[in-house]
């Protein structure tokens, strides 16, 4: 399965990272690895827990890639 850059940084803000990394047959160190050189962010620490309980959280933006125009 392949995914476009937009797709994967969707996916990672929509669950965590260790659930998706399961998903995709990756540990979530090796998908977080994957997101590092494409330049997609990730949540920070304790993200889901405050969205959980209900707390304001913010999206970081998906940068542009070096290699877009």
């Amino acid at each position: 399965m392949r995914l476009t850059r937009k797709e994967l940084y969707d996916q990672i803000w929509s669950e965590p990272i260790w659930t998706l990394a399961k998903k995709y047959g990756f540990s979530d160190v090796g998908l977080a690895k994957i997101c590092r050189k494409h330049n997609i962010p990730r949540p920070p620490r304790g993200y889901w827990a405050q969205k959980k309980a209900g707390l304001r959280v913010i999206q970081a933006p998906l940068p542009k890639n070096s290699k877009e125009t």
